[in-house]
């Protein structure tokens, strides 16, 4: 009797805000700069909230964001044709997109001045999902028609996280849905694919692999492949196996990565990433050190020996800002206690999944295409 009455209070408390019009933010990616977008205010019709936080002083449970830090991201227009920007187009032609306001910097107010704007820098965008927590409640409890985002939870006391979990799989759905296959990471844009300064650093890539794996340095057959040949804060990592063909180790590939505020390079104090091929320790936290949680790496070129010493990580990071010389990708790893989660919070969990599974046991190679190696002449000897 107590159990039915708990899940009829629940329910009443369902019904009560099933009327408003909820949307769920997700992180999804990012626009890249140069595009040419246009945003309009998110107004008042519709309330925002993070599955990921939760705030008893709410309606719902879950913390707000507010609609005056928004903007709907109306139309995106720039060459790139690759699936993320296809999924972000897409999202915006709906209605889907938004934008938090404080990612525009002061070379960007036209879009607030104006509603249209030519990015100066990539600005990180969200997914906006209708979120109906009435259908949410009754298929927690086995009742009325299951929502496709949804899965029953074995544990009905964790709604929250429930929650969080379904509108991550709706963000990995959609994504898949409209890029068209089954699985986004089957194969890389002709763009990428055809660019002699990308292939020439996938081959210098390959022969490290090789290399480090015959003497027993590496041990993965995948390894990752950090573009950052433009030199930008933000590059992309890739993930590829021993052949150069891409492998299936996360749902986008690539995802993006930030490096350190001193460019790239070697040095105590200099927070610079380090060039070429690195390789991860073993996943064992905490350290004592600065940031407690992170994957380890050593050096395996004589230009980047020096970057355990100096603590260089792999950790959880905002890409879309530097880190003290080390690798950022999005994650849990001491993102929110070091206050450089992204502004709404959320964020997909892709350190989380490498740290249990490709980097879990240590041994996988990184290379770092930087500037530099760009300039070894290796490149231009290639083409």
């Amino acid at each position: 009797m107590k159990f039915i009455l708990s899940t009829f209070l629940i329910l009443l408390s369902a019904q009560a805000f099933a009327q408003t019009t909820y949307r769920a933010i997700q992180p999804l990616g990012a626009i890249s700069k140069g595009s040419q977008i246009s945003v309009k205010s998110v107004g008042n019709k519709n309330t925002f909230f993070n599955p990921n936080q939760t705030d008893s002083t709410t309606e719902s449970g879950f913390k707000t964001v507010s609609n005056d830090s928004l903007y709907e991201v109306k139309s995106i227009k720039n060459n790139d044709t690759s699936p993320d920007s296809t999924t972000l187009k897409s999202l915006a032609n709906s209605g889907d997109l938004v934008l938090n306001k404080s990612s525009l910097n002061s070379a960007d107010q036209s879009c607030v001045t104006k509603g249209t704007c030519t990015l100066t820098y990539d600005a990180p965008v969200y997914q906006s999902s209708k979120f109906n927590f009435f259908d949410w409640f009754l298929n927690l409890f086995g009742m009325g028609d299951k929502p496709k985002s949804l899965v029953t939870p074995t544990d009905i006391t964790d709604p929250k996280s429930s929650a969080a979990a379904a509108s991550t799989a709706l963000v990995t759905n959609t994504n898949r849905a409209l890029s068209g296959q089954d699985n986004v990471c089957a194969d890389l844009p002709d763009s990428v694919k055809n660019d002699p300064t990308f292939k020439c650093g996938l081959d210098m890539a390959l022969e490290a692999h090789k290399k480090n794996k015959a003497s027993g340095k590496v041990t993965s057959d995948t390894f990752i492949f950090n573009d950052f040949a433009d030199g930008e804060m933000t590059g992309k990592m890739y993930f590829f196996n021993s052949q150069g063909q891409v492998a299936q180790v996360l749902d986008k590939n690539p995802i993006p990565v930030s490096r350190g505020a001193g460019g790239f390079g070697a040095g105590t104090s200099s927070q610079k990433t380090p060039n070429g091929a690195i390789v991860t320790r073993r996943y064992a936290p905490p350290r004592t050190a600065n940031i407690k949680d992170g994957i380890e790496l050593d050096g395996l070129e004589a230009g980047n020996k020096d970057i355990h010493g100096r603590g260089v990580l792999l950790h959880g990071w905002n890409p879309y800002t530097f880190t003290a010389g080390c690798l950022g990708v999005q994650g849990t790893f001491e993102s929110r206690k070091l206050g450089y989660a992204d502004e709404m919070g959320g964020r997909p969990l892709y350190l989380d999944q490498l740290k249990s599974g490709l980097l879990k046991d240590g041994g996988v190679m990184i290379y770092n295409f930087t500037p530099s190696k760009v300039r070894e002449g290796l490149c231009r000897n290639r083409r």
